[in-house]
């Protein structure tokens, strides 16, 4: 029996932070490692950015960014993006976004806010820096479905499994959104 659940208990999804080392320390004071960009897009006006991902989100926040930014950044650790084709086609057509696959952040760059990155190619190992004025996350969700983990039905990805009437497996539970 489920009792006492409050809807901020099973709100949402996490990022998955654990894609880069350290992450933690480059979330704490002035130094701006973001997550949404139709949120923080605003503060890198004519400014350069980059993008980590390889799926609909980081190549949608690319194209978002990629309005605002004076440069887009898009790093991806695999050589073909997981995104759809129609989105990576639209971004190819930009001019202000550079593509650098085979690619994994090693390490962010900066004191008090995000100056580069220093990354590491997959294929090689050749390191290198490159100088960008933010970091936006796009690496993934994890559903934040663990509360309700033995008690309704969840998909290969952790998602809960609810009809379009949010109905779930458990009858009386409801699920909205990317829980």
């Amino acid at each position: 029996e489920i009792t006492g659940i409050t809807p901020g208990m099973l709100r949402g999804q996490r990022t998955l932070k654990e894609a880069m080392p350290d992450f933690a320390k480059f979330c704490q004071g002035a130094v701006l490692v973001a997550h949404n960009a139709s949120f923080d897009g605003a503060f890198f006006r004519n400014k350069t950015v980059a993008v980590v991902g390889g799926g609909d989100t980081a190549v949608s926040d690319a194209l978002y960014l990629s309005k605002l930014a004076a440069k887009v950044y898009l790093i991806h650790r695999r050589d073909e993006f997981r995104a759809s084709k129609f989105l990576v086609e639209r971004a190819q057509a930009r001019e202000n976004i550079r593509f650098i696959l085979s690619t994994v952040v090693e390490e962010v760059l900066g004191e008090d806010r995000v100056q580069g990155l220093r990354l590491r190619n997959v294929s090689n190992g050749n390191v290198g820096t490159l100088e960008t004025d933010g970091l936006f996350v796009a690496v993934g969700i994890r559903p934040n479905s663990e509360l309700v983990r033995g008690f309704v039905a969840l998909d290969e990805g952790g998602f809960v499994v609810a009809g379009e009437d949010c109905k779930t497996s458990l009858p009386g539970v409801f699920a909205a959104g990317d829980l």
